[in-house]
């Protein structure tokens, strides 16, 4: 609906309130939804346009407030004969969590998990890692990109990490043409930068000053796009005319940003988009939207502006490069557009996952076949360790199926250990990516397959 007709529809119900009530209708804001651009440039006003309109909501539109990055989505509520609005600031994650602290805004949206220091900041509101405060409301990655022209077709993180801090200033040294190597950026109030930051800067690498930095995923993008040796980082919905690489971390698994290695979070680089709320004393109308969002009935719209839903999907990936083995323990088996990880430190399933446990259980309860549960371990651990822990982890996601109504005998699980490894890095989150347990169905009818590409 375009802005013009809406505006209209909008006027029509304000007039009409007027003559039910001989005065003008005052507009009641819902909530308001702080922080990351990722998160509130598009997702953000798409699901809570959608929420609105569940609510059964008319006239519903987003409207600019005449601030950046700042929006009004609006609707008239017949049920209540009045105006409904929910306000949209995306000035970066960080400021989300502080609008949190200030009373300011009931919504933080982050494409990062909460930092400490935030947590500490937030702590009289209670527990944010908690499964009350934690949403994941899509997948999204970023994406490494280059001038079209470039002839670069893959890179590690290590040689990214040494492109961004000025180690590497010419193409050429890459294996590329004679190029001067250009570099675009987000600026420091981004989730992006602070997920890029952590991912392939880490501690080692700095950003050289002379990169140029943008506040929006866009800009970046368009840079890029029209710079020869042009580089630069953005989110999977912001590639634009610009070319992605395929990204490996210390491994020959070299992954392009493809809907299931960015679905599973194979891709070294992809990446959750969280929203958060007080664990305590949370807003009931924000509490409220969150659920709608992580629903099943909201992941076509998170699939409509660009980012990976959470629903579950069958695929046919291509294992050819697989160990022998493994082609024959996942032979007439399809791939399920999910992988199960675990909270930090500990045998449980994290927030994500627990939910995944829910769809997975719907899907199979819709489309009825056999589950294949294969559960790996990180490098680091011995080898018969390394066994045992894999075939622990997919007993975990296996008993939760079975308490979530998957019949005990549809499930298979195995251990293949510390084998087929995402990452050779020594990080937390690579150990927690390669800490996994991968979902094989073999449907009773024929499946629902999706392609496994954007």
């Amino acid at each position: 609906m375009t802005i013009t007709k809406t505006f209209w529809s909008l006027l029509f119900y304000s007039f009409l309130s007027l003559l039910s009530f001989g005065a003008q209708a005052q507009e009641e804001l819902l909530f308001s939804i702080h922080g990351s651009n990722t998160v509130g440039a598009r997702l953000g006003p798409s699901l809570a346009e959608s929420y609105l309109k569940y609510l059964g909501a008319e006239g519903v539109g987003v409207f600019p407030t005449g601030l950046d990055n700042e929006v009004k989505v609006t609707g008239f509520l017949p049920a209540k004969e009045q105006l409904v609005s929910i306000f949209i600031a995306a000035h970066g994650s960080s400021s989300g969590f502080k609008a949190l602290a200030s009373g300011e805004g009931q919504i933080a949206a982050a494409s990062r998990p909460i930092k400490t220091r935030e947590q500490a900041m937030l702590s009289d509101m209670g527990d944010f890692s908690s499964r009350e405060a934690e949403y994941v409301v899509g997948i999204d990655g970023l994406a490494i990109i280059v001038n079209p022209g470039n002839t670069i077709n893959k890179l590690d993180i290590k040689d990214i990490a040494r492109l961004f801090s000025g180690e590497v200033k010419n193409w050429e040294e890459l294996g590329g043409a004679d190029l001067p190597v250009s570099l675009f950026a987000r600026d420091d109030r981004s989730g992006t930068w602070d997920t890029f930051k952590n991912l392939v800067l880490a501690k080692k690498y700095q950003l050289d000053p002379t990169a140029r930095r943008f506040e929006s995923n866009t800009d970046v993008s368009d840079k890029v796009a029209s710079t020869p040796g042009g580089i630069g980082f953005v989110s999977l919905n912001t590639i634009g005319r610009a070319r992605p690489l395929m990204v490996s971390e210390g491994t020959d698994r070299a992954l392009k940003p493809e809907l299931l290695h960015v679905s599973t979070e194979d891709y070294v680089l992809s990446r959750r988009l969280y929203m958060y709320l007080p664990e305590k004393d949370a807003d009931p109308d924000a509490l409220d939207f969150l659920r709608f969002a992580t629903s099943d009935q909201a992941q076509p719209v998170v699939a409509s502006v660009g980012y990976v839903h959470q629903a579950v999907e069958l695929m046919s990936p291509d294992v050819h490069s697989a160990p022998e083995d493994y082609q024959r323990i996942v032979d007439r088996f399809d791939r399920a557009s999910v992988n199960f990880r675990f909270a930090q430190g500990r045998a449980q399933l994290d927030n994500k996952a627990i939910n995944d446990i829910e769809r997975l259980a719907r899907f199979i309860d819709r489309q009825p076949g056999e589950v294949l549960l294969i559960g790996f371990a990180d490098q680091r651990v011995q080898s018969r360790n390394s066994d045992l822990l894999a075939k622990l982890r997919a007993d975990v996601v296996r008993r939760a199926l079975v308490k979530a109504g998957v019949p005990r005998k549809k499930i298979q699980y195995r251990g293949y250990g510390q084998y087929m490894a995402l990452s050779s890095a020594d990080s937390l989150a690579s150990k927690i990516r390669n800490r996994r347990v991968e979902v094989w169905v073999k449907a009773e009818s024929e499946p629902n397959q999706v392609a496994a590409s954007f």
